[in-house]
């Protein structure tokens, strides 16, 4: 045998061996597809078996209302005596629930704290003033929590006291100091 005819049949070997591995390969794609096809119907026959049932639940219900209230009209139209009517009623009438009471929490409530402004910039007789007015008048008044009076306080700065406090929380927040 030729050299030119060995050379041949192995090229034509590998040719074909590489037809079967992709064969195989478009089988097992296939088979793969076919799996998931397989499995999303299954889903959508489930799927669908529910809608039956809540359908078949629906309708049901519609039933039994039509019935309860062709049964309720003809118990109304006086066939039946007063006491066997006022018994058929009940049959139909249920309590409201009963209300369950929550306890609360004794908690102040929020009440809205109209502050004066305090500028910074008047005398020190001027800040006495506002601050015994703040603290003394309606911090106490309104029995202000410790740890709000200074946030609250300082809401109502304005002008050069609203600087001087926003240049000290800046300075406190860079030495790593604890908020006042």
């Amino acid at each position: 045998m030729s050299s030119h005819s060995r050379h041949s049949n192995e090229s034509e070997g590998k040719s074909i061996k590489s037809l079967l591995e992709k064969i195989a390969q478009d089988i097992q794609a296939l088979s793969y597809r076919q799996l998931q096809h397989e499995t999303q119907l299954k889903e959508r026959d489930a799927q669908f078996a529910l809608i039956q049932d809540e359908w078949k639940m629906v309708k049901e219900r519609d039933e039994y209302t039509k019935s309860k209230k062709s049964s309720h009209a003809s118990s109304s139209r006086g066939n039946e005596s007063f006491g066997e009517q006022s018994l058929r009623i009940n049959e139909y009438y249920q309590q409201p629930p009963r209300r369950v009471r929550k306890e609360r929490k004794e908690s102040p409530k929020e009440v809205r704290v109209d502050l004066p402004y305090f500028h910074g910039k008047e005398n020190v007789e001027a800040y006495l003033d506002w601050e015994m007015k703040v603290e003394e008048q309606l911090f106490s008044c309104h029995r202000v929590s410790e740890e709000r009076k200074v946030p609250l306080a300082t809401l109502s700065f304005q002008g050069n006291a609203m600087y001087w406090w926003t240049a000290l929380e800046r300075d406190r927040c860079l030495h790593k100091d604890p908020p006042i």
